[in-house]
């Protein structure tokens, strides 16, 4: 889209109309995410150990996604958002549908349904953005789209927390979701979605190109760094620190909260200072925190030990969205190749998402023979320096 479509009303209206739809669609996603534990736990009765194995059926999806997407070539960026969220409800419909002590594999199959859904929105929503806004001001689109999806997850955490004052069941919830996901996928099906570039076959959608190879080493790199954050981070709190699930959901809340003034004030330094070194900065800090992680419980008391490690985790979620200066990097080095944005991107999560699930093996095993997070973190640190280095080459 150019810059003399983008300012027709008719193509403002329309994407009124879609970011509706998305923030919808995120609002169902952040309820989803809210409740998933607890469903496992409460409805289902799982143990830690079941619980852990379902972490594979819920990250494959971020390998998948790259085949689905390339299955529906024929579907511009919109229509596949549509598609990805009806997965999502179909998804949590199976999930309300469950009798208490469900099987793995019907379980499976349900995690599996909703979170490829959710994998697909995910990097739909980035090139939908990538695509309609102008080139110079793509870092900051999508730092206010994240705001948006960082409102409705917090939107969807308010329901929670008021609804489970008065009513403590999950299918309310679950019927809620599904509602939520449908109206955003019929929204997303009607509007008159803009231009995009069409994939012609499905081997269009499988792309590694020479020029894009600095890009996936640092999502291979950052899956690691991924796994540090939403896995170790929190097994940290939890269980080496002993916080009770309360006091992480503050934790989750403080950042959210932040993030919402942080995610364009990142937007705006990506098109100030340039996605390298945006990049190489993301990873010297996070190298810090790395060091903090690692140390932190053993060289202080409990109580500045907690602190510290909940500092690390705000700072740790707002870091997270550095990661913007990866998508505008790949959207800008495919240059007069539009087509290749969307698959470069879904290429990008699939790598991440190996580099993760493989991490989230070792990374335990490491905790587990070692007794601590010193060397899960130091390991996973390495990482995060390579990716500041691997920066270096960026464009």
């Amino acid at each position: 889209m150019n810059a003399e479509e983008s300012k027709t009303p008719r193509i403002r209206k329309v994407m009124l109309a879609v970011l509706a739809a998305l923030f919808l669609a995120q609002l169902g996603a952040g309820v989803y995410d809210l409740l998933f534990t607890n469903y496992l736990s409460d409805a289902q009765g799982l143990n830690a150990q079941e619980r852990g194995f379902l972490e594979l059926p819920r990250e494959l999806p971020g390998v998948l996604s790259l085949l689905v997407m390339g299955s529906l070539f024929f579907l511009n960026e919109v229509r596949l958002a549509a598609v990805s969220v009806l997965l999502a409800a179909l998804g949590s419909y199976m999930l309300m549908n469950l009798g208490p002590g469900a099987s793995m594999w019907e379980l499976s199959v349900c995690v599996v349904t909703a979170s490829l859904g959710l994998h697909i929105l995910m990097g739909t929503v980035d090139s939908i953005v990538m695509h309609t806004a102008r080139p110079e001001n793509r870092s900051l689109r999508l730092g206010q789209m994240r705001a948006l999806g960082t409102a409705a997850t917090l939107l969807g955490a308010g329901y929670i927390w008021l609804k489970w004052q008065f009513n403590s069941s999950f299918a309310v919830d679950y019927v809620l979701v599904v509602v939520i996901f449908v109206v955003a996928a019929a929204l997303l099906f009607c509007v008159r979605a803009p231009q995009f570039p069409k994939r012609k076959s499905f081997r269009e959608n499988f792309i590694l190109r020479k020029e894009y190879a600095v890009y996936y080493g640092i999502e291979t790199l950052h899956g690691i760094r991924k796994q540090l954050y939403i896995t170790f981070g929190y097994w940290l709190l939890v269980n080496t620190m002993g916080q009770p699930p309360a006091q992480v959901g503050k934790i989750m809340l403080i950042a959210g909260v932040i993030g919402l003034f942080t995610q364009p004030l990142i937007g705006r330094s990506i098109k100030h200072f340039g996605e390298k070194k945006v990049t190489i900065f993301d990873s010297m800090a996070l190298s810090v925190l790395c060091l903090a992680y690692a140390f932190a419980p053993s060289l202080l008391p409990a109580a500045w030990a907690v602190g510290v490690i909940a500092c690390c985790f705000v700072l740790d979620k707002i870091l997270f969205d550095l990661g913007m200066a990866r998508t505008t990097y790949i959207a800008r080095i495919c240059g007069e190749r539009r087509s290749d944005i969307t698959p470069c991107i879904y290429t990008g999560i699939a790598i991440n998402h190996v580099a993760s699930i493989t991490y989230g093996i070792v990374g335990g095993l490491i905790w587990s023979y070692s007794g601590g997070p010193q060397a899960v973190f130091l390991t996973g640190g390495l990482a995060v320096v390579g990716a500041g280095l691997l920066a270096r080459k960026m464009k």
